[in-house]
């Protein structure tokens, strides 16, 4: 979702994730994404999978990430959406997503994604696609340690305002925890680099519905 993370891309790196919802094997999710360098800036590729035996929904996206003067990274991503049902039929539909860095200060860094902002819409009944605007201003006062604070809005639901930690005691381990206004969610992930495979594991436990869980393999190739 943000592609302005390209514009210092310096390396291939592709990622494996797959996630469960609210522990429901029918809420599996599974996505690739690969990303480089082109002449000093970044580009990616990513597919997303998500469905059961009654519902298919795909996603392809492909992003390319700026830099400007090394204060500030911007990138656009074009987002390809699939969407079939037994018995009803497919459609199509594309979708384009807008993203910003700008380093503030040597200790803040503020980011915003504006997902879907062409208002995409799918299907005979022209439903639309979930638009968000999220902000996030991250403030690192030692480089071990990072405090997140971001607003997201969707055109469907109130807004949410998250809050988050992050730390990295030593070079293989990264820990992070959080908490969404929202829902009450408390959130927390624990990364761990094995050679030059970083293993990354996330948990959001809603109060009502239940925990989700992420795995993600992420590998970098050459000099990071």
């Amino acid at each position: 979702m943000d592609p302005a993370s390209l514009s210092n891309q310096n390396n291939l790196q592709v990622s494996i994730l797959s996630g469960q919802k609210f522990n429901l094997r029918q809420l599996t999710h599974h996505s690739a994404a690969a990303a480089f360098p082109v002449k000093g800036h970044g580009m990616s590729v990513g597919l997303q999978s998500f469905g059961t035996k009654q519902y298919r929904e795909s996603v392809f996206s492909f992003g390319y990430g700026y830099n400007i003067k090394d204060r500030m990274g911007v990138g656009i991503a074009a987002n390809y959406y699939a969407l079939s049902i037994p018995g009803y039929g497919a459609d199509q539909s594309f979708g384009t997503t807008l993203s910003w860095h700008i380093q503030v200060t040597n200790q803040i860094k503020w980011g915003t994604i504006l997902h879907n902002f062409n208002k995409p819409t799918i299907g005979q009944s022209q439903n639309a696609l979930p638009q968000l605007i999220v902000s996030t201003i991250i403030f690192q006062p030692i480089r071990p340690v990072a405090i997140l604070l971001e607003w997201e809005q969707d055109t469907e639901f109130s807004k949410q305002v998250k809050a988050g930690f992050s730390v990295q005691p030593i070079s293989w381990l990264h820990i992070q925890t959080g908490y969404i206004s929202g829902t009450g969610q408390i959130t927390g992930a624990v990364g761990l680099r094995l050679y030059s495979i970083n293993i990354n594991y996330a948990l959001a436990n809603h109060p009502e519905l239940g925990p989700s869980h992420w795995m993600e393999f992420h590998l970098p190739f050459g000099r990071q």
